[in-house]
């Protein structure tokens, strides 16, 4: 060798066949049905699928595709452009004002993916600053035009250490202070915000944690929010439509008012069965992300059947409560029977139930004992997950029965025998 460096390219492929030689790159079966159903068809033959995100089974309701088709037939597949220019279609609108009276805000503003919205919101909410200059430069109160800052000093986001992915990378993008604060560490976050000198503080956390399954103290953080001044944000990706008597979320689950949080962001990927994410809050707010949010302004909405569709699922989850209950009452019963047999939840409090198995070559080993068994599970490991703490994440749903919920303990039990584990 000649010491010479390895181009990228080459670094990237050496990499990959080592992984791949582990034995720990992911192997995700290529399914030839439907991926929203308990049960798939892979590689010639049924698996059960533990791993959908179609909570309340809406995705395939005849109700939710006959609105899809209708308004493919009259829309067509696309929009054409951004909602900014020419594609602010009436669908997407009655989607935004659906949702937002669904979790009891004034006003909504859509997204195409729910990742966009946390990426797109979080660092928009912190252009105030400039937006107001630009603002005095085109009302006259000023004459020189400002730059935009490459940082926001006035402002500390203060993130939840589990938060979502996309929380993180919206954090990062909003180029502030950061602080981050242990799980559900609330005297933690409570002495960082006393020891703050930061003008404006900016509280994130998820609402339901989407790789343990348990629930923030949302009242907590809704009182030092208060106590601090600060602006809050809950990601209730995964409590909208499952929590609540009403399913309504996270905040109607722990009692908290929709006014005491100035942002809820939510998807449409899990309990209404579609794609696309939201956030809801004031409505003159909720304007404001309109021309601040660069994955609003610059990328197309969400394909207008799938607009429809979602808004149609939305009607259903309310005027079905049992989809919620079932699908509650199977995590309840998964959850118990696991936890019997001796394997930790993490705190699972929701529908997400993790079985922690701790290192990945084993969760990788565990996995394939799975598949093996017809049943798609895939685990969760670094960088979702901390080092040494990668687990198989079961999601319950609606339509899983209990016969098949029990033949996944079976085979749990026997794949923790055949690894000693």
């Amino acid at each position: 060798m000649d010491g010479t460096p390895k181009r990228p390219p080459e670094r990237i492929k050496s990499l990959i066949r080592l992984i791949k030689n582990s034995g720990l790159y992911p192997q995700n079966p290529i399914v030839n049905s439907a991926t929203t159903e308990p049960v798939i068809w892979v590689d010639g033959r049924d698996h059960l699928l533990f791993c959908s995100n179609n909570l309340l089974g809406l995705s395939n309701h005849p109700d939710v595709k006959e609105a899809a088709a209708k308004a493919l037939n009259r829309y067509g597949l696309g929009s054409g452009g951004s909602r900014q220019m020419a594609a602010n279609i009436d669908v997407h609108r009655a989607l935004e004002r659906r949702i937002a009276e669904y979790v009891g805000q004034e006003d909504a503003i859509c997204f195409a993916a729910g990742y966009m919205a946390n990426v797109g919101a979080i660092p928009a909410v912190l252009k105030v600053d400039f937006i107001e200059a630009l603002a005095k430069v085109h009302l006259g109160y000023e004459s020189t035009l400002p730059e935009e800052a490459s940082v926001t000093p006035a402002w500390e986001i203060f993130s939840e250490e589990l938060n979502h992915a996309s929380v993180v990378d919206g954090v990062r993008l909003a180029k502030a202070k950061i602080s981050k604060f242990p799980h559900k560490d609330m005297e933690t976050l409570k002495a960082q915000l006393a020891a703050s000198d930061s003008e404006t503080k900016f509280i994130i956390s998820d609402g339901v944690f989407s790789m343990d399954g348990d629930i923030a103290p949302i009242p907590r953080l809704v009182d030092l929010a208060k106590d601090h001044d600060a602006l809050l944000m809950i990601d209730d990706a995964h409590g909208v439509g499952m929590l609540g008597p009403n399913g309504r979320g996270s905040l109607e689950h722990l009692g908290v008012s929709t006014s005491q949080v100035d942002l809820q962001m939510g998807t449409f990927t899990k309990a209404f069965g579609g794609v696309g994410g939201y956030i809801a809050g004031d409505r003159e707010i909720i304007d404001f992300l309109r021309i601040s949010a660069r994955t609003y302004i610059f990328s197309a909405p969400l394909p207008p059947a799938v607009a429809a569709g979602v808004a149609e699922a939305i009607d259903i989850a309310e005027r079905e409560p049992w989809r919620r209950e079932k699908a509650m009452e199977n995590a309840r019963y998964f959850r118990r029977e696991v936890q019997a047999m001796g394997f930790d939840t993490l705190g699972s409090e929701a529908h997400i139930v993790p079985v922690l198995i701790g290192n990945e070559m084993d969760a990788a080993e565990f996995t394939r004992l799975l598949r093996h068994r017809g049943i798609v599970a895939p685990h969760a490991r670094f960088p979702a997950v901390a080092l040494g703490q990668a687990r198989i994440r079961f999601v319950m749903t609606c339509e899983h029965e209990r016969d098949q919920i029990d033949f996944l303990l079976k085979c749990l039990g026997e794949a923790r025998e055949t690894l000693n584990l």
